[in-house]
């Protein structure tokens, strides 16, 4: 009988400890957006190639804003930058501009910033000049920006003949961090500098460039 009552209380207090175990709960994952840039061109007749997280490579993203009052139409543009800690080569696009009415909202909608990248997808974009955003053109348009390996500004102009640029909208989603855009930029260009010795411009050629990227709203 005390054999018994001994087995009894032994499966009781297993039961016991089995049901106070704490069960480690796993919170369900976050859905994030897949980013991953490359950029790869023909720079003055050399093949440039860079990947994302090879030799320091990332993309980041900007915008910039000027805000007008209704019924005149506010601005946005956005910028996409490839580049290194590692080397002072990168390329920055500017794109845009988003017009809105902030009278309506203070900042455009996911709705707006979805839809201006798809209508303007799949077509060829005139180059245009953003010196600043105080003079950002109410018209679509892209600009050009490489840094060479000394860190020297080299950008696009609005007024060259057979440049040529083009936007895919590859993907659109968001996530905790934002909304977000993906592309593939195809262009080929001039970018230009001026010389700081003979104070004339010099112009080099991108040519067949691929660059694949985001914007973010």
């Amino acid at each position: 009988m005390k054999l018994f009552l001994g087995f009894v209380a032994t499966i009781f207090l297993s039961f016991m400890m089995n049901s106070c175990i704490k069960h480690e709960v796993i919170p369900a994952p976050i859905a994030t957006v897949d980013l991953n840039s490359s950029f790869e061109a023909i720079i003055n007749g050399t093949d440039v190639e860079w990947t994302q997280n090879v030799e320091g490579y990332k993309s980041y993203t900007n915008t910039s804003s000027i805000y007008l009052p209704s019924p005149q139409l506010s601005r946005k543009i956005f910028e996409s930058e490839m580049s290194s800690f590692y080397s002072e080569q990168a390329i920055n696009l500017t794109f845009g501009s988003l017009t809105w009415d902030v009278s309506s909202n203070i900042e455009p909608t996911l709705s707006m910033f979805n839809n201006f990248h798809t209508y303007n997808s799949d077509s060829p974009i005139s180059f245009k000049n953003y010196s600043s955003a105080s003079t950002l053109p109410s018209m679509v348009g892209v600009q050009v920006e490489y840094l060479d390996n000394n860190g020297v500004s080299w950008i696009s102009r609005e007024s060259d003949p057979g440049q040529f640029a083009k936007f895919t909208i590859l993907d659109q989603d968001s996530d905790n961090t934002g909304d977000y855009s993906l592309f593939l930029c195809e262009f080929s260009c001039n970018v230009w500098r001026i010389n700081p010795q003979t104070l004339l411009d010099e112009s080099i050629t991108i040519n067949t460039a691929k660059y694949t990227a985001w914007f973010k709203r």
